[in-house]
């Protein structure tokens, strides 16, 4: 028994990187959905606020985060713009950074295209303008006094999807996605609170203390915090995936860890008395 236990002691390191990558890799390839999460009231928020909206009525999406942040924000933007397909609204998307162009046209495109959506007629894709302060003001009153086109160029004016919308008070809800600034607190700031329409927001984990006091104040109808509340909004829709994955990904890792630290110290204790 000693020796078996001094041999253990001594496992090469290499085994056990393999387990950690084994036990993080597994659930992400083939997602097991092992935490049943109760959803916050914060993601709630959001999922309630959806589901109130009548059927063909407007939401306008700002993708306000980049690559270095999609492990966090692009799950729920996925999440939210399925809920919003399957309730049949009119999804109006666009983003204030720049890098983050492709990762929103994806999404659209994505959950456009599993939901049977048309381009121009259920949805479309505004694309990025530069300042951000000065374009949510000037949609505030008028979009397309900065959005005459949209990302491909075509007249956003003569959309079916554009229909009855002039300015962001036409808006039946906005929901922003953001990793910094310019980001949320711009969208309250010179959007919400100047022109009165109700929004709500997902962030990544940085950031979601400092958002918190929003939602205190009625400011935000909602908060979508990190991978976790991305999982629980997935849960919410009945839709399990990357976000459901990167959680029980992160819950084996943390288990196999702990059990690692545990056999260790026992290895030890043991050791002290043979």
């Amino acid at each position: 028994m000693k020796r078996f236990l001094e041999k253990l002691s001594k496992l090469d390191r290499r085994i056990i990187f393999v387990l950690v990558v084994f036990v993080v890799m597994f659930p992400i390839i083939k997602p097991l959905n092992l935490q049943k999460l109760s959803p916050t009231p914060a993601v709630k928020g959001i999922y309630d606020m959806v589901e109130s909206i009548p059927e063909g009525q407007p939401v306008i999406i700002s993708f306000d985060f980049d690559p270095g942040s999609k492990p966090e924000l692009y799950p729920m933007a996925v999440a939210f713009c399925r809920h919003a397909f399957k309730r049949n609204l009119r999804v109006i998307g666009m983003n204030l950074w720049v890098p983050g162009t492709g990762l929103a046209d994806d999404i659209l495109t994505k959950t456009a295209k599993e939901a049977g959506k048309v381009y121009g007629k259920d949805y479309v894709f505004m694309g990025w303008q530069p300042q951000a302060s000065a374009v949510i003001t000037q949609m505030g009153t008028d979009i397309y006094g900065i959005y005459a086109k949209d990302q491909r160029g075509s007249d956003l004016r003569s959309m079916e999807v554009m229909k009855g919308i002039k300015s962001l008070k036409d808006m039946a809800f906005m929901m922003e996605f953001g990793a910094g600034t310019p980001g949320i607190e711009e969208w309250i700031a010179y959007g919400s609170d100047k022109f009165g329409f109700k929004i709500g927001t997902g962030s990544t984990a940085v950031n979601e203390t400092t958002l918190r006091p929003y939602l205190q104040t009625g400011q935000l109808v909602g908060l979508i915090g990190a991978m976790k509340g991305a999982a629980e909004y997935e849960a919410l829709i009945n839709h399990p995936d990357t976000a459901t994955a990167g959680m029980d990904a992160i819950g084996m890792g943390h288990m196999l860890i702990l059990g690692l630290i545990l056999l260790g110290n026992g290895i030890v204790i043991a050791l002290k008395f043979l």
